[in-house]
């Protein structure tokens, strides 16, 4: 818009010069300029009525730019939390990738997680963060934390509003490539070696029969929206969108059986896992 401004007041000056160099050539306008006569015409650039459009057209260009800057500023506000909105990922290694051969047994291993916080950027598993199964938080700041094939596709923040969570619980294996944008600093905490049964689960990547006791499940959203998908090497897997708002797509529940093995991946800051 500011650019408009601009080229107005620049055609406009244009006009003026033009204007007043063919008036001041122009014979009747010399012929009056003599001290005994007054000019027929004056010159574009002695009206008052041009300067105060010259004028208008100055405080145009400045609340313009005073209004971008003002856009700008909101839409950085609005849109620097949901950088990339989470979705399934149809092309993605195997869920399964995340848990060990001995973990997929159900039997449990000791953590070789270590504690560690990072800034914005890019790390790998085994040489900047140790393999393990962590927590991940945003300690200062909020934006994307994701992997190298979008497996891990989230938004963390201090707070779970709308996609933003507040943590999310996984397996980070050897060689995996991490991505952190724009959180000033972001903590990888080791979870404990016990494994326990959970019938409310924060977002993450979770294991039927270490995490989540086998059975029937009707499954809903207690806090925040996003993803459930599962993973049991069958055809039979869950992918849906949980949320309160059905008109976007989203389910208030869904009913599900969870078989020893599966693997659960929500995107949801909690949900809850009722007994059918």
């Amino acid at each position: 818009m500011k650019l408009l401004w601009i080229i107005a007041l620049i055609i406009f000056v244009i006009y003026i010069i033009i204007s007043d160099r063919k008036l001041e050539n122009n014979k009747n306008y010399k012929e009056a300029s003599t001290p005994s006569k007054n000019p027929s015409k004056e010159l574009l650039v002695k009206r008052w009525w041009v300067w105060g459009l010259i004028l208008v057209l100055i405080c145009g260009f400045f609340v313009s730019n005073s209004k971008d800057s003002e856009s700008h500023n909101e839409t950085y506000k609005t849109t620097t939390h949901h950088f990339k909105k989470p979705s399934p990922i149809k092309k993605r290694k195997k869920l399964s990738a995340y848990t060990t051969k001995k973990v997929s047994k159900f039997i449990p291993v000791k953590n070789t997680a270590k504690a560690v916080t990072l800034g914005a950027g890019k790390y790998k598993v085994g040489r900047d963060i140790k393999p393990g199964r962590y927590v991940i938080k945003a300690v200062k700041g909020s934006g994307n934390l994701s992997n190298s094939d979008f497996t891990i596709n989230v938004i963390l923040g201090n707070d779970a509003n709308g996609d933003r969570l507040t943590s999310f619980t996984t397996n980070l294996v050897k060689n995996d490539k991490i991505k952190i944008d724009w959180i000033e600093s972001t903590s990888f905490t080791p979870t404990p070696d016990k494994y326990t049964y959970k019938t409310k689960i924060s977002a993450g990547i979770w294991l039927v029969g270490l995490d989540i006791k086998p059975g029937r499940y009707v499954i809903r959203p207690i806090k925040g929206r996003g993803n459930l998908i599962s993973e049991d090497g069958s055809d039979d897997n869950l992918n849906e969108i949980l949320g309160k708002i059905a008109e976007k797509g989203q389910v208030s529940k869904v009913t599900a059986d969870l078989t020893a093995g599966e693997v659960i991946l929500s995107t949801i800051e909690l949900i809850g896992l009722s007994k059918k």
